[in-house]
């Protein structure tokens, strides 16, 4: 049995055959949608203990092989060619990013606007302004503690009712709570006393009101990334659509913010045609984004994005293994997705 090492070594070997044009050419998808979440070249506490993150010169690398490869678009064309049915016909890419993370005003904004590329910022309108944080990113920094002092592993080992006690398997248990154990993850850091008030004010990893409207005057897209970043398969409809809702009324009342665009933080994995129907037909959204990369959904006005972080892989290797695994996938009849 092929190993996870070498099956990704005979994968490269085999999408390394082809150009970007000719995968380009062969699986007709010309529009290709890399998201982010941030990038920075110093420790980002809240994030470090989820996945690695990308910096700024591997990030502007990936600029630059885009731009090769693909030609930016606005989202609002991308909004206007899929109401109207048209197709892409140049290879073309559009940027997002997700979480409204302050290091995209302050690192990411520059070599955008350098480089001439237009972008969707999908935030979480509870956290704008640092007034509240994601709860994975809670997690993060209770690990993050836990480095720092093994004597709280014990109390955060019983909080969590599991018997292992060492700093992988307590981190393991944290890492497996979810948007229900909000008030767990809450108690875990006042059992130890870390104040995520005092990182908000002390770091301010969010993005402000007064930095989303510069970007907006700059030319950049927002959208809705939800309220506070539920996995939508682990709520109710009725939660599903008031995440909607107040945030789309969010963004429309602070900043006047017309279109309605917004990502599925996490993914869209089981999410209901109720809640599509309801959101295309009844609460007018233009577009939705998922992160199965390149596929196909049961409707065009949900697309799905290509993961750029999370790894530290070269864009070229991410562009085209997305592409190889599109062109086998599609003689086996697996690059759309069902929908209940």
């Amino acid at each position: 049995m092929l190993s996870k090492i070498n099956a990704k070594g005979y994968l490269k070997k085999a999408y390394n055959r082809f150009t970007i044009k000719e995968l380009v050419d062969k699986t007709k998808q010309n529009l290709l949608l890399p998201f982010y979440h941030t990038i920075s070249n110093q420790q980002v506490s809240h994030i470090g203990n989820l996945y690695p993150v990308r910096n700024e010169q591997l990030f502007i690398k990936d600029i630059d092989f885009l731009l090769k490869h693909f030609e930016p678009v606005n989202i609002d064309v991308i909004n206007t060619k899929i109401k109207n049915n048209e197709l892409f016909t140049k290879p073309s890419f559009h940027i997002s990013f997700d979480d409204g993370l302050s290091e995209l005003y302050e690192t990411v904004l520059p070599i955008l606007e350098k480089k001439g590329i237009p972008a969707t910022f999908f935030i979480n309108t509870d956290f704008v302004d640092n007034k509240a944080l994601f709860y994975r990113y809670k997690v993060s920094l209770i690990i993050e503690e836990l480095k720092s002092n093994k004597d709280l592993l014990i109390p955060v080992a019983e909080l969590l009712v599991t018997k292992s006690t060492d700093l992988i398997s307590v981190s393991k248990a944290l890492l497996q709570l979810n948007y229900k154990s909000i008030d767990l993850i809450d108690s875990i850091a006042t059992k130890i006393e870390l104040s995520f008030e005092d990182y908000l004010k002390a770091n301010k990893p969010y993005l402000t009101t007064e930095q989303i409207k510069n970007m907006i005057n700059r030319g950049f897209s927002i959208g809705s990334h939800s309220v506070n970043h539920p996995f939508f398969k682990e709520i109710a409809l009725d939660e599903q659509k008031k995440q909607l809702t107040e945030s789309f009324q969010f963004l429309a009342e602070k900043f006047d913010i017309k279109h309605k665009y917004f990502s599925f933080p996490f993914s869209d994995e089981g999410v209901s045609l109720d809640f599509f129907e309801w959101l295309y037909n009844d609460e007018k959204c233009d577009l939705t984004f998922g992160t199965s990369g390149l596929k196909h959904d049961y409707s065009r006005n949900h697309i799905h994005r290509v993961a750029f972080d999370g790894a530290l892989s070269p864009a070229e290797d991410i562009v085209k293994s997305q592409y190889f695994n599109y062109m086998v996938k599609y003689f086996l009849k697996k690059n759309n997705i069902e929908r209940k």
